[in-house]
């Protein structure tokens, strides 16, 4: 993989704004407020227009960015469709979809997302373990760009460096990640394959995959093991301190409010001058973004900025924190 390649899929704040400023235009374009906007509206009659909506907030928060971003244009005390912007980000769109699998994940957001949406405008508590966000990333799983952002962060760690250690995988979804971990470690490791919700720890666990010629399931590997953890730590892990080498996680931190109390408990567990690595998304300034809206409506919290984040890792004893391309952090305990 190239560092130009590289570039092009995770290379700057630009790239992840379009990207999750088309999935806002795609939300609002199929629950018919784009065509609602035609003409100007006021928030109140766009509130009506939804219906039942308790997150106004929220709601706000999306007209804004999606303002912002030239999708929708401010008219006096309301907001309309601007035809030019949202033709200016087509545009913009199709320049980055240089992968086919990137047509199957937006088809799949956009067959599952925008009801989430409104339920969650309308007050329902979703989460990543909400069926119609655990099938958008049931694809995400499948996505080169996905795949290629595991591998840069398995990269940072130094992979082969990794060989014969003990490592905790956060946020292990339905397998995909614990095989791409094995396959680039060449099964050398012991592996614990943990996530928040009972349901998903049991698909990943019957994961197929074929080692030395043979297809065997995950939970039948003896150097995988798995754990249920508690996303709000209400509870510990139900891991001893200090007894894993390295804890990864990608794209697990920007849902939950609890970040903190979720690094911290990282560095119960990892041994003295552990590593730590973290695909989450980071931003230079504290202001709502595409990206904040986005997970927000699928019932998630939002990204961090730069020193947000390094002053949640250095409350948790964690120092040499080095970030990369806005997405990607390894940090040593101390």
């Amino acid at each position: 993989m190239t560092k130009e390649r590289l570039g092009r899929l995770w290379g700057t704040e630009e790239l992840v704004n379009i990207t999750y400023v088309s999935y806002l235009f795609l939300i609002m374009e199929n629950i018919g407020l784009l065509s609602f906007l035609e003409t100007p509206k006021k928030i109140e009659e766009i509130k009506e227009f939804i219906g039942g909506v308790s997150r106004e907030d929220l709601l706000e928060k999306l007209l804004e960015v999606a303002a912002n971003n030239g999708v929708l244009q401010r008219d006096g005390c309301g907001f309309s469709v601007n035809r030019n912007g949202i033709e200016n980000l087509k545009a913009l769109k199709s320049q980055i979809d240089s992968f086919e699998d990137e047509d199957v994940v937006y088809r799949a957001a956009e067959r599952y997302l925008p009801k989430t949406a409104l339920e969650v405008l309308r007050g329902v508590k979703k989460d990543r373990a909400s069926p119609e966000i655990a099938l958008t990333y049931y694809w995400h799983d499948k996505s080169s760009i996905f795949q290629l952002g595991r591998e840069v962060l398995l990269m940072m760690g130094g992979l082969r460096k990794l060989k014969g250690k003990t490592l905790l995988d956060v946020g292990c979804r339905f397998g995909a990640e614990p095989f791409l971990i094995l396959e680039l470690l060449d099964y050398d490791c012991k592996l614990i394959a943990a996530d928040f919700y009972p349901q998903v720890v049991d698909e990943c666990m019957h994961k197929e995959v074929k080692v030395n010629g043979e297809v065997r399931r995950l939970f039948e590997l003896e150097n995988v093991s798995f754990a249920v953890l508690d996303p709000y730590v209400k509870e510990p892990f139900p891991l001893e301190d200090s007894s894993v080498d390295v804890i990864y996680t990608f794209q697990i931190l920007q849902w939950y409010d609890s970040t903190q109390r979720l690094i911290n408990e990282f560095s119960r567990v990892l041994k003295r001058k552990g590593i730590l690595l973290v695909g989450v998304p980071l931003k230079e300034r504290d202001e709502v973004t595409a990206q904040d809206v986005f997970y927000a409506l699928a019932g998630g919290y939002r990204g961090f900025t730069f020193e947000e984040f390094k002053a949640m890792l250095n409350m948790a004893g964690f120092t040499r924190t080095q970030i990369f391309r806005s997405s990607f952090v390894k940090a040593q305990k101390r």
